[in-house]
C-alpha cells in the first residue's frame, strides 16, 4: 500500500460519507468528530482561547483516525496514494485551496466573535 498523505485522506474521508461501500462504523466514528468539532458542549470549555481547543485538536483527529483505521485495506488504497509525480497530483495542487479556505474561515471568526462592546465602554463591569 502506498504512503497515505492527509491532505489526500482527509477530502476522501469525508467523500466516504456517500459511498455505499464505506462501513457503517466508519461513518459513525467521522460523524460524531465533526458533531464535536461544531457543537459548542466541550470536555475543555472555550473560556480561555487556545486551552479550550485543545479538545478539540485530540478527540476529533483521533476520531478520523479511527474511522480511517476502521476501513477495509481496499477502500483504504484508493484513498490515500501519493504518486511520485506529485506535481500532477490533485490532492497535493489542493492542499493550499485547503489551506486558504481554513485561513479565510479563522479570519472570519475572529471578526464575528471580536471583543464585547459593553467591556469596551465600562470596562470594570459594573
Amino acid at each position: 500500500m502506498a504512503k497515505a498523505s492527509v491532505w489526500a485522506i482527509i477530502p476522501n474521508l469525508l467523500r466516504s460519507l456517500f459511498r455505499p461501500d464505506v462501513p457503517i462504523r466508519s461513518k459513525i466514528l467521522l460523524v460524531m468528530g465533526i458533531v464535536y468539532l461544531v457543537s459548542p458542549i466541550d470536555l475543555l470549555p472555550d473560556v480561555i482561547a487556545g486551552v479550550g481547543w485543545i479538545d478539540d485538536l485530540v478527540i476529533v483527529p483521533l476520531l478520523g483516525w479511527l474511522s480511517y483505521r476502521s476501513l477495509p485495506p481496499s477502500i483504504k488504497e484508493g484513498m490515500a496514494t501519493d504518486s511520485p509525480d506529485s506535481a500532477n497530483n490533485p490532492a497535493t495542487s489542493r492542499k493550499w485551496l485547503y489551506l486558504v479556505v481554513l485561513i479565510v474561515v479563522l479570519i472570519g471568526i475572529g471578526l464575528l466573535t471580536g471583543p464585547d462592546e459593553s467591556f469596551l465602554k465600562n470596562p470594570s463591569g459594573g
